[in-house]
């Protein structure tokens, strides 16, 4: 059983964390300890008080999302753990008093969509393509910052479609906030931390609750309320039971 460690690299340099996704043979799957891993990596941010914190992730793709794989054998109290937590950590990069940026490549599904929408800055290379169908099968995450920050109309757009949106869709409505190669990542990067108007303007909008509304014991609410309100784990079932047949 690999380690938060190991799912999970963390390195500095300079001002700027690099926390990276390294479970590359399962495609980077949300689970317990990739997450713990997570967790953990913003411990290190934090405590070593970065300006800057970059995600990005190892392998064909950015994430499959939610690890699914052994939820006929899980409790619905341990699914709800997991969401719980991941909850958590998307609200830690939403509210970090760093400036946070995704670096997205291929598949980026689910609660690994979440975690990019969670950032500031959010790139993504040309092909990449997005899936958020967590209310496919009555789960509310991120629900509430998919609207913030693209609108609801958009937003409610993206929900209700069962097919995967890519980046120049995700560019247009507002999800990302730059589309480019890799080879151009380190260039986008460097232009937004050279900007010091992004701290001016990150601190102005997190001292000003009317700007960016503090909701986080709301959607942790909401969260589980649609978790708990019948049988997760027979949701899921019927969900990827659904999937196979179509």
């Amino acid at each position: 059983m690999a380690t938060p460690e190991e799912l999970v690299s963390y390195r500095r340099d300079a001002d700027i964390a690099s926390i990276e996704l390294r479970h590359a043979e399962k495609m980077n799957v949300f689970g317990d300890a990739l997450v713990e891993g997570l967790h953990q990596a913003l411990d290190k941010s934090e405590s070593e008080s970065v300006k800057h914190i970059v995600f990005q992730a190892d392998g064909r793709g950015f994430s499959g999302g939610l690890d699914l794989g052994n939820v006929q054998t899980e409790s619905d109290g341990d699914i709800l753990m997991r969401l719980v937590r991941i909850e958590q950590l998307l609200q830690r990069v939403r509210h970090s008093p760093a400036t946070t940026h995704a670096l997205v490549h291929g598949a980026c599904y689910g609660a690994a969509a979440d975690l990019v929408l969670a950032c500031r800055f959010r790139v993504a290379t040309p092909d990449a393509r997005f899936s958020m169908p967590g209310l496919r099968f009555g789960i509310v995450l991120g629900t509430r910052r998919l609207r913030d920050t693209i609108g609801e109309a958009a937003a409610n757009k993206l929900l209700d479609r069962s097919s995967a949106f890519k980046s120049p869709e995700a560019y247009e409505n507002g999800f990302l906030t730059d589309v480019a190669e890799k080879e151009e990542w380190q260039n986008v990067l460097k232009i937004n931390v050279s900007s010091r108007a992004v701290f001016n303007t990150e601190a102005l909008l997190r001292r000003d609750s009317r700007l960016i509304p503090d909701t986080r014991d709301k959607d942790m609410v909401a969260l589980v309320e649609s978790v708990v309100s019948s049988s997760i784990r027979e949701r899921i079932v019927s969900y990827l039971a659904e999937l196979k047949s179509t």
